[in-house]
């Protein structure tokens, strides 16, 4: 089984690293984990599958997700039917907030992050479990109000929140050129004097805001005076990497 993984602050990239080390399927299958986006795919995974021709190929999906997924299996049906693909198990598991670029969205306090975290590795073990046993149930954090958060809220978000014309630098910016070095969409350019440039292709992954040691990213007035978050496992390895 071959994992493809899209994630912006570590947890996606953190589950998938797991499952790998659980999971020694030798099918043609596909695993893809990646978090979930106002109930929704990330418009990057979904431009990423539209590319491929699956051809018969079974693909599972593991979404990452706050609180809630909506009715995130229904998009992933049709997706994957659309592209040739066979639906297969699809779950998902609940690790800390990431989203801070709307009123009354932020980070989790620490002692709910570090519970989500904690209980995590339990949801993982279980997930490899069903896979290994060919058990290819829908197992999600629907939440309330399903239908109208992915059908109604996703869109809008995809429309007007994925937009990086917001993005900025504030006075403590460095010119440090730590956001550019780590965008995953290689969106950020520095200008003539080291400062961050945002360009038009950007995944609204939010790692340049989480990542940034002086915290000087923002999004337009939305981000003022909210945290921060990078999965703990893979802090030092975005920050290693960028040397």
């Amino acid at each position: 089984m071959r994992i493809h993984c899209f994630s912006g602050n570590g947890n996606s990239a953190a589950v998938a690293a797991s499952l790998g080390q659980l999971l020694h399927d030798e099918s043609n299958d596909i695993l893809w984990v990646f978090p979930v986006y106002a109930w929704g795919i990330p418009p990057v995974v979904v431009s990423r599958i539209k590319e491929m021709d699956l051809n018969g190929i079974r693909c599972h999906m593991v979404c990452t997700c706050g609180d809630e997924t909506g009715n995130i299996d229904r998009q992933w049906h049709r997706l994957i039917l659309s592209c040739g693909g066979v639906p297969g198990g699809i779950y998902s598991v609940q690790m800390p907030n990431t989203y801070v670029c709307l009123p009354f969205f932020n980070v989790d306090k620490p002692e709910i992050a570090s519970q989500k975290l904690n209980a995590s590795g339990q949801r993982i073990d279980t997930i490899a479990e069903w896979l290994s046993d060919r058990d290819f149930r829908t197992d999600l954090l629907r939440g309330s109000l399903p239908w109208f958060k992915t059908t109604v809220i996703y869109p809008w978000f995809c429309r007007f929140l994925t937009d990086s014309s917001k993005f900025h630098h504030t006075n403590s910016c460095t010119a440090c050129g730590l956001c550019s070095k780590m965008c995953p969409c290689h969106n950020i350019s520095t200008g003539p004097e080291g400062y961050p440039q945002w360009d038009n292709h950007c995944a609204s992954c939010l790692r340049c805001y989480h990542i940034c040691p002086r915290h000087a990213v923002a999004y337009g007035k939305r981000t003022a005076g909210k945290g921060q978050y990078l999965h703990p496992l893979f802090r030092k390895l975005f920050l290693i990497s960028a040397k």
